[in-house]
């Protein structure tokens, strides 16, 4: 249980790069995409280690690049996919504007044309303080363990309510594994479903009460 951030905004980006094919012997032909898009992986991969600050965690994964279908031409265009993770409105922001400026730039430098497709997710959780607080307070009536979670880059679609009314995301262990939680070993221990189900049941309802006594508003 933890008041701030515990989970990042998710942003998508998609790079098509155009350059002018040609074969392969004779590349002073053409416009080489695929040189332009190793100049800008490496370029862009400079953003969270020497644009943002370190005490603030970000992340730009490129997760899929393509281009060409053979090996003697040089093709006329590349790809590039991935995503950004941020934990504020102003890093956010940022991230995209000098990602466009550094693909913009490489793109000139290497004589080829590169479009920008940006789609935004959903942004970071934001816990309230005061309901995170209360939440804290029944998992002790509970008696149940509490830790603080790891701060975690990943994205939820929970933060959209935040957006519209204070809100709290909580995070509960679902037992010992050795297996990340996107592995297709993974398995939940059925033993701590029992557990969560009760608090989730005993905090809506002094959540209930609680809003009951505020007159309904939250």
């Amino acid at each position: 249980i933890k008041e701030g951030s515990v989970t990042a905004a998710v942003d998508r980006f998609k790079i098509i790069i155009k350059g002018f094919g040609t074969h392969a012997a004779h590349p002073e032909q053409g416009k080489d995409p695929i040189i332009a898009t190793g100049a800008m992986i490496q370029s862009l991969q400079s953003i969270v280690s020497r644009n943002f600050d370190p005490f603030s965690p970000s992340v730009l994964s490129i997760t899929h690049v393509s281009a060409g279908n053979t090996w003697n031409v040089i093709p006329e265009q590349s790809l590039l996919e991935g995503t950004v993770r941020t934990l504020t409105k102003e890093d956010r922001k940022w991230m995209e504007e000098r990602f466009r400026q550094i693909v913009a730039y490489t793109a000139k430098a290497y004589d080829v044309v590169a479009k920008v497709d940006w789609v935004e997710g959903p942004p970071a959780t934001n816990n309230d303080k005061e309901w995170a607080e209360f939440a804290r307070k029944v998992a002790i009536e509970e008696k149940m363990e509490i830790g603080i979670p790891k701060l975690s880059l990943g994205g939820e679609d929970f933060a959209f309510y935040q957006e519209k009314i204070e809100g709290l995301f909580l995070k509960i262990g679902t037992g010992k594994t050795p297996y990340p939680n996107h592995h297709p070993k993974f398995q939940v221990d059925p033993d701590a479903l029992y557990g969560t189900a009760h608090y989730l049941s005993v905090l809506s309802e002094k959540v209930l009460l609680q809003l009951e006594k505020r007159g309904g508003e939250l």
